[in-house]
C-alpha cells in the first residue's frame, strides 16, 4: 500500500487549539472597519493573528508583534506595546476561560512601535518571555498586551491575549532502547506540534521521535530546464515560520524531516542525471540548513518519466542519495521501501548503507532490508507501518519482533486529531517500551 496524499488543505477560520484548553482564535478580519470615520490601531503577532494567538516555548521565547493602522499615517506615529493585566480579565470574562497570567517580570518588551509616515504598519516589537521554577510542568500562561497611543486604538483589536505553553520540565523524546516511532504527517491538513500531544504514561517521555513534513516536491521548470525543490503554502507555513511549528518539536529531541514527493511533471526522484542529482541535492541541503531541518525522506510516487532529454531512462535514486549525504553530511537520507526509492546500489565504492540511514517499509513490510540496501544495519529498518487514515496496522507481536530482533521502529502515516489511532498507539508503545500512551489534549492545523 503506497502512500497517498488525503486532500487538498481544509478551509479552516480558527488558529490552534491548545494542548489542554480549547480557544477559539480568529484571524484578522478588518471588514468591520471599514465604515469608521476615525482612524484606529490595532494589534496582531507575526502570524497574522489578532485577539489571541497560542506558542510554545522551552526555557525562554520570544516572537513579533505590530501595531497596525486602518488608514495610513499622515505623520509618523508612536505607540506602547505593554504588559497589562485588564486584558486578560476581558479576555477570560467574555470568553468564559481562567487563564493565568506570565508573571510579569518573566516578559520583556522590546521598545516602542513606530509607524512611519503613508505607512500602516509599524516595525517590529519584541516581546520575550522565559521559564521559572514555579511556572507548572506543560503549563499554559497568558501574556496579556495592550496597545496606546496618539491614534486611538480599537475596541475589539486594540488587546492580545499570547498564550504560552511551558514545556520546560518535559522530558524528551529519547528512550533507552533506542528505536525509533516516526509520524510521517500529511501537512496539508494536520499541524506538526500535534505529535507533541502524545507521551508514554510512566516515563513522561514524548511517544514520537522523528517527523517527517510530508511532503515538499520535487519540481521541473521547463523555462531554466532545471529540477527544483517546490514547497506548497502548507510546507512552506511550517518552514517558514519554524520558530513556531518545528523548534518545539526539536527541542524536545525529535528529527523533522523533509519529505520529497513526485508532482506529476517529468522530473522524478530516480530519473536524474547524475549532474542534476548533485544539483538537487545542492538545492535541498540549502533549504535543509536554511529553516534548520534534521534531513529528507524520499518517496517515488507522482512523478510522470518519459523519455525526456536531459533525464536518464535507468533508476538512479542511489546517485541522488548519495549526493545528498555528500551534500549534507549530518543530516538523516530516509528512504521508502516502495516503487523506484524500495532499494538502492553502491556509488563509488560506498554501499546504501553509508548514504541512507533509514529505509521505511510501506504498510504492513517487514522483511530485513539487507538486500535493499547493502550495508545497512538492522537499526536503521523501519517496519510494520501504520495508515492512520484507513486503519491498517499490524499485530502487537510484529511489533515485539521489531524490538526483540533488533530493528529500528515503525512509522504511523498521516496523523491528525480526526486521525489518531490510540489502540495502534498503545500496541506500538506496549511492544517497545511496556507503557501506554497518553494524549494530553489536541493542535488544529491555524493557517
Amino acid at each position: 500500500m503506497n502512500i497517498k496524499t488525503l486532500a487538498f488543505s481544509l478551509l479552516v477560520t480558527g488558529f490552534m487549539f491548545s494542548c489542554s484548553d480549547s480557544i477559539d482564535l480568529n484571524g484578522v478580519e478588518e471588514s468591520q472597519y471599514q465604515k469608521t470615520e476615525q482612524n484606529l490601531a490595532f494589534l496582531t503577532d507575526k502570524y497574522g493573528a489578532s485577539n489571541v494567538d497560542s506558542l510554545l516555548f522551552n526555557e525562554n521565547g520570544s516572537t513579533d508583534f505590530y501595531v497596525n493602522l486602518l488608514d495610513a499615517a499622515a505623520a509618523e506615529q508612536s505607540f506602547v506595546v505593554s504588559y497589562d493585566a485588564t486584558a486578560l480579565a476581558n479576555y477570560n470574562a467574555a470568553h468564559g476561560t481562567d487563564f493565568v497570567a506570565l508573571p510579569e517580570n518573566l516578559v520583556t518588551i522590546g521598545g516602542t512601535a513606530t509607524v512611519e509616515t503613508g505607512a500602516k504598519q509599524s516595525d517590529a516589537v519584541s516581546i520575550s518571555y522565559q521559564t521559572a521554577d514555579a511556572l507548572e510542568k506543560n503549563g499554559v500562561y497568558a501574556i496579556p498586551l495592550k496597545v496606546s497611543g496618539s491614534i486611538a486604538t480599537s475596541e475589539q483589536k486594540g488587546e492580545f491575549v499570547l498564550l504560552v505553553r511551558d514545556i520546560t520540565k518535559m522530558p524528551n523524546c529519547h528512550k533507552e532502547n533506542g528505536l525509533q516511532v516516526i509520524s510521517c504527517m500529511e501537512i496539508n491538513d494536520a499541524n506538526p506540534l500535534y505529535n507533541l500531544c502524545f507521551t508514554l504514561e510512566n516515563s513522561g517521555k514524548y511517544f514520537f521521535d522523528q517527523v517527517i513534513l510530508f511532503a515538499g516536491n520535487i519540481n521541473y521548470n521547463a523555462e531554466t530546464q532545471e529540477v527544483y525543490n517546490y514547497n506548497n503554502e502548507n510546507i512552506t507555513q511550517c518552514l517558514r515560520y519554524n520558530e513556531k511549528y518545528l523548534k518545539p518539536l526539536q527541542e524536545k529531541g525529535m528529527k523533522v524531516i523533509l519529505g520529497i514527493l513526485g508532482n506529476h511533471d517529468r522530473s522524478g526522484i530516480t530519473n536524474l542525471c547524475d549532474e542534476a542529482c548533485k544539483a538537487f541535492a545542492a538545492d535541498l541541503a540549502a533549504n535543509v540548513y536554511a529553516y534548520d531541518l534534521d534531513g529528507v525522506f524520499f518517496d517515488d510516487e507522482y512523478s510522470n518519466p518519459g523519455n525526456y532529454p536531459g533525464f536518464v531512462n535507468y533508476n538512479n535514486f542511489s546517485r541522488l542519495a548519495y549526493e545528498c549525504k555528500q551534500a549534507m553530511p549530518d543530516k538523516l537520507v530516509q528512504a521508502y521501501v516502495y516503487s523506484g526509492t524500495s532499494s538502492a546500489k553502491a556509488v563509488e565504492g560506498h554501499q546504501p548503507g553509508d548514504f541512507i540511514d533509514y529505509g521505511i517499509h510501506d504498510y504492513g513490510g517487514s522483511y530485513d532490508l539487507s538486500s535493499n540496501y547493502q550495508g545497512m544495519p538492522k537499526s536503521g529498518m523501519i517496519l510494520n507501518s501504520i495508515e492512520c487514515a484507513r486503519g491498517y496496522g499490524s499485530s502487537a507481536s510484529a511489533y515485539e519482533s521489531i524490538k526483540n530482533n533488533g530493528f529500528g521502529g515503525t512509522m504511523f502515516f498521516a496523523l491528525a486529531p480526526n486521525r489518531t489511532p490510540m489502540n495502534m498507539f498503545n500496541r506500538v508503545a506496549q511492544a517497545f517500551y511496556g507503557e501506554n500512551v497518553v494524549q494530553t489534549g489536541t493542535y488544529a492545523k491555524d493557517w
